[in-house]
């Protein structure tokens, strides 16, 4: 009797140490349950992946005041109809919003991937920059882009691999702007070493930047996750200029 009453109280004990266990789990899954959702509720979005890429911006086309104390790079191709929407759709708001207000300023730099004339446009738009200044570069890329409108309207993508920005359209589009007096400065560009040598150094940068589409967009250095997102932009610019992460 003494013993099957010893092997009673034993069993009892372990059932009772078990179900202590159990609670004891419970409480603590409800505690770091209950710990992470005031956690999430307390965090701020995250626009940025936060690692600061050093990226060269010397000598380079800008929009805005020099000493600005955020900058924002821009990869772009011109045949990319997402860079497209950026020129067209977000880049107005920003100018408005932080170029014109001195907070910002926009560098570019070419990504060029798609198809040859993604290059061709590419070496054009640095001649422009180099020969005829930073004005006309962003008259040039502007109008680049506006005319996207044209060949990839009702969403033609099969337009990013057939030749579009040809030289003879790039030349007309640059006879308009800026007339054929300027022609001339401009000619033979398309052959020019150090312009496709400096279009190779933006992308060459670009990869060691991790850019792996277009528009890849850093804001002080930090990539925007994203960069069709104005809020998103918006937030980073805002981020940045709070924590005093000026360059």
């Amino acid at each position: 009797m003494a013993k099957k009453a010893k092997k009673k109280i034993s069993g009892d004990r372990i059932f009772g140490i078990v179900m202590v266990v159990l609670v004891v789990a419970i409480l603590l899954s409800l505690f770091f349950f209950s710990d992470k959702l005031r956690k999430n509720d307390s965090d701020t979005p995250e626009y940025t992946d936060n690692v600061e890429h050093k990226i060269d911006i010397k000598n380079q086309p800008t929009i805005g005041e020099q000493d600005a104390p955020i900058t924002l790079v821009e990869y772009g191709d011109y045949k990319c109809p997402a860079c497209g929407y950026f020129s067209n759709g977000i880049m107005p708001q920003l100018e408005k919003d932080y170029v014109s207000t001195g907070k910002i300023k926009v560098v570019f730099k070419n990504y060029p991937f798609i198809y040859t004339d993604s290059t061709r446009a590419a070496v054009y738009a640095e001649g422009i920059y180099r020969k005829l200044g930073n004005d006309a570069f962003w008259k040039f890329h502007k109008a680049i882009y506006e005319y996207q409108n044209t060949y990839y309207a009702n969403q033609n993508s099969q337009n990013e691999h057939k030749d579009i920005l040809s030289e003879d359209y790039l030349n007309k589009t640059t006879k308009t702007l800026f007339g054929k007096d300027k022609m001339e400065l401009l000619r033979h560009i398309l052959d020019d070493k150090n312009l496709k040598q400096e279009v190779q150094m933006d992308r060459k940068q670009g990869r060691n930047d991790n850019v792996s589409s277009t528009p890849s967009v850093f804001v002080n250095g930090k990539e925007v996750y994203e960069p069709l997102n104005y809020d998103a932009i918006k937030g980073a610019i805002d981020e940045a200029l709070e924590s005093g992460n000026s360059k």
